[in-house]
C-alpha cells in the first residue's frame, strides 16, 4: 500500500482561512489576565500572598517586616505555657524551661515563598488557592530536648502505674488471694506529637494528656483455677537435708518459691520462680560449697616452685537441686537431700596454672585484743588455698563461711548500727582488708567492695586512708573475679609476732601492671563531743571507755591496669567516713 501524498503550503496559507473576529474575545481575556497578573505581581512583589497565614494569624499582603512586628507582638502576650489535664490533676510545661523560641524570620521566609515557587501555572494556582481557600504555614520554633525530655519525664513518673497482679499471701495463717488491679501509662509518642503540634500551631490552650490502660495478666479468676494447686503445694512443710544440716521450709517459704504461668496447652500452671529459687539456692551454696584448696610450697622469687593440691571442693548441684525441688512441690512432696560434686579434684597440679606471684598486700593488728586476734586467724585460715577458676567470682564470704560461735569465731568489737559494739567475728574486717589489698596489687577486677563507717586505726598503721574493706553477712562481701586464662590461687600468712597479716595470690602473670594513685582526702571533720553514758552495771565511779574518736574523711583513689600500651580497665574507690565520738559507760550502781 502507497502512503498518501502530503501537498505543502507556503506558510501564511494556512491562517487564511482563520477568522480573527471570533478570536477577538478569547484574545482580549487573555490579555486582561495577563495585565491582572502583571500588576498583582507587581503590586504584591514586595508583599506576601494574600489569604497567607502563619499558624493561624493572616498575614498576606503584608511586608516582611511588617509581618514580623505582628508575630512578635502576638508572642509577646502569648501565655507560652503548656498545659494538660489527668483525671483532677493539671500539668504544666513551661516555654521558658524548654528553652522555647520561635524563628519568625525564617517563618516569614517561608510565608513569603509561597506564590512564588514553580512555573507560571503552579504560582497561579497557589495564589488563587490562597485567596480563596487561606494557605496557613506552621511558625518555626527550636527548643531544649533535654529539658522537654525531663519535663515528660515528670508528667509519666507521676500518673504511670504498674497494674496489680493477683497472687496469694498469708493472712492469719489463710491463704487469701490478692485482688488485681488495672495500671497506666503515658502514651509517650502521642503526648510528644500534641505538644509539637500545639507549639507549631502556637495553640496553648488546655489538652488532655494520651494515657492507655494496662490490663494485669493474672486476674483473680486465673488464680482461683490453680487455688487447689497451690493449696496443695503449702499443705506440709518441706525439709531439705545435707549431711547432719537440714533446713525447713514452712507453708509461707513454699509460697514464694512458686507463680502462675501459662503452658504451651495456654492453660495455668504452677511453675518454680526462678528469683526465688536462686535466693534459696544461694543460701544453701553459702553453707554446703567448699572451694578446692592448693598451696605453694616453695619459690624463688615471685617464680613458684613447687604447687600441690591440699583439699578438694565441694559445690551443690544447682541443676539436680532445682530439678528435685520442682518434682517435690509439684509431684511427691518428699523431702529434699542435697547432692553435691567434687571440685578440684587432686592430680595433675601442673593443670592449675600456679607459676608465678601476681600481687600481695598485708596489714597490721598491734594492739588487738586476743578475740580480735584469734577471728583474724581463723577468718585467714578459711580463705588459704582457695582456688578460684578462670572467670569465675571469688566471695570472701563463701569462703570464710557463716561468721558465729557455731564455727570457732569469739566475741570482739564489731560496727553495728551506728556503734562500736561486741558481735561475733570482730577482726574479719582486717583480712577482707588485706585480701582487697592483694587484690588491687595483682591487677585482678574487684566486683564488690565496701568501706567502713569510720576510720579504723589498724588500717592506717602501715597504709593512708581508703584501703580498707569491710564484710558484714550476709550483705557486705569483698569479691573479686579472675579474668586469666588459669587458677588464682588465695594464700594467707598470718604472724603473731609481726601482729601482720599477708596475702599473696599466685597464678599465670599475662603481662599486665598496675598503677595505683595517692588517695585524694577531703573532707576532713573532727569527731563530735564525747559522749556520757550512765551504767547501772558499773559501780559508782567508775568510768570505762567502749567506744573511740576518729575523724572523718573522703579519700579517693584511682587504679590503672595495663599491658604494654594498652589500658585494660581504671577504677576508682571512694571511701567516706563518718566523724566518731568517743562513748564512755559511768558507773551509777551503788555499793
Amino acid at each position: 500500500m502507497s502512503l498518501p501524498k502530503i501537498q505543502n503550503k507556503p506558510f501564511g496559507e494556512n491562517f487564511k482561512n482563520i477568522n480573527l473576529k471570533k478570536l477577538r474575545p478569547f484574545l482580549l481575556v487573555f490579555y486582561g489576565v495577563l495585565l491582572i497578573s502583571i500588576a498583582y505581581n507587581v503590586y504584591y512583589a514586595r508583599k506576601i500572598v494574600p489569604g497567607v497565614k502563619i499558624s493561624g494569624v493572616n498575614i498576606g499582603g503584608l511586608t516582611f517586616n511588617q509581618a514580623k512586628d505582628i508575630l512578635q507582638n502576638i508572642e509577646a502576650e502569648t501565655d507560652k505555657n503548656l498545659k494538660f489535664k489527668f483525671e483532677n490533676n493539671e500539668y504544666f510545661i513551661n516555654g521558658e524551661d524548654i528553652s522555647l523560641k520561635y524563628d519568625w524570620d525564617y517563618s516569614i521566609s517561608k510565608a513569603f515563598e509561597y506564590g512564588r515557587s514553580g512555573n507560571f501555572i503552579k504560582t497561579s494556582w497557589d495564589k488563587l488557592k490562597a485567596l480563596v481557600a487561606g494557605e496557613d504555614i506552621l511558625a518555626f520554633f527550636d527548643y531544649d530536648e533535654e529539658s522537654l525530655g525531663m519535663k515528660m519525664s515528670i508528667i509519666k513518673n507521676s500518673i504511670n502505674t504498674d497494674p496489680q497482679e493477683s497472687g496469694f499471701h498469708f493472712v492469719n495463717g489463710k491463704i487469701e488471694i490478692i485482688p488485681s488491679s488495672y495500671g497506666r501509662s503515658v502514651e509517650e509518642d502521642v503526648f510528644y506529637q500534641i505538644i509539637t503540634d500545639s507549639l507549631d500551631k502556637m495553640n496553648f490552650s488546655e489538652k488532655e494528656i494520651p494515657v492507655k490502660v494496662i490490663e494485669p495478666k493474672l486476674t483473680e479468676d486465673v488464680v482461683r483455677n490453680v487455688e487447689e494447686s497451690i493449696k496443695n503445694v503449702v499443705s506440709k512443710e518441706l525439709s531439705i537435708k545435707y549431711g547432719e544440716k537440714k533446713w525447713t521450709l514452712s507453708a509461707e517459704d513454699l509460697l514464694g518459691l512458686i507463680e502462675i504461668s501459662r503452658n504451651s496447652k495456654n492453660e495455668n500452671e504452677l511453675i518454680l520462680n526462678e528469683y526465688a529459687f536462686k535466693d534459696l539456692s544461694d543460701s544453701i551454696s553459702f553453707e554446703v560449697n567448699t572451694p578446692p584448696r592448693g598451696r605453694v610450697v616453695s619459690t624463688e622469687g615471685t617464680r613458684v616452685i613447687e604447687f600441690k593440691i591440699v583439699g578438694e571442693g565441694k559445690e551443690l548441684d544447682v541443676e539436680k537441686f532445682k530439678r528435685d525441688l520442682e518434682n517435690s512441690l509439684f509431684e511427691n512432696r518428699e523431702g529434699i537431700t542435697v547432692t553435691v560434686n567434687v571440685v578440684g579434684e587432686k592430680g595433675d597440679a601442673s593443670k592449675y596454672g600456679i607459676v608465678s606471684l601476681l600481687g600481695e598486700g598485708s596489714s597490721y593488728f598491734k594492739g588487738s585484743a586476743n578475740s580480735r586476734i584469734h577471728n583474724i586467724a581463723l577468718s585467714a585460715k578459711n580463705t588459704d588455698g582457695v582456688l578460684v577458676a578462670p572467670g569465675e567470682i571469688y566471695s570472701m564470704n563463701n569462703s570464710v563461711g557463716p561468721i558465729d560461735a557455731a564455727h570457732g569465731f569469739q566475741s570482739a568489737y564489731i560496727i553495728k548500727g551506728g556503734r562500736t559494739v561486741l558481735g561475733e567475728g570482730g577482726g574479719v574486717c582486717q583480712t577482707s582488708t588485706t585480701l582487697f589489698r592483694a587484690i588491687l596489687n595483682s591487677g585482678l577486677p574487684i566486683v564488690a567492695r565496701y568501706p567502713h563507717a569510720y576510720r579504723v586505726g589498724y588500717y592506717e598503721q602501715d597504709m593512708p586512708v581508703g584501703f580498707d574493706a569491710a564484710v558484714f553477712q550476709p550483705s557486705w562481701d569483698f569479691k573479686f573475679k579472675n579474668d586469666t586464662k588459669a587458677y588464682v590461687l588465695v594464700q594467707s600468712y598470718v604472724s603473731t609476732e609481726e601482729s601482720k597479716i599477708t596475702f599473696k595470690i599466685y597464678g599465670t602473670p599475662d603481662g599486665r601492671v598496675v598503677e595505683i594513685s595517692k588517695p585524694v582526702i577531703t573532707g576532713q571533720t573532727p569527731p563530735p563531743e564525747p559522749l556520757y553514758e550512765d551504767d547501772p552495771d558499773l559501780k559508782k565511779g567508775v568510768t570505762v571507755q567502749v567506744d573511740f574518736p576518729a575523724w572523718g574523711a573522703t579519700s579517693v583513689f584511682t587504679r590503672t591496669v595495663k599491658r604494654g600500651d594498652e589500658v585494660l580497665f581504671t577504677d576508682t574507690f571512694a571511701s567516706k567516713y563518718q566523724p566518731w565520738r568517743a562513748v564512755f559507760r559511768v558507773g551509777t550502781k551503788k555499793d
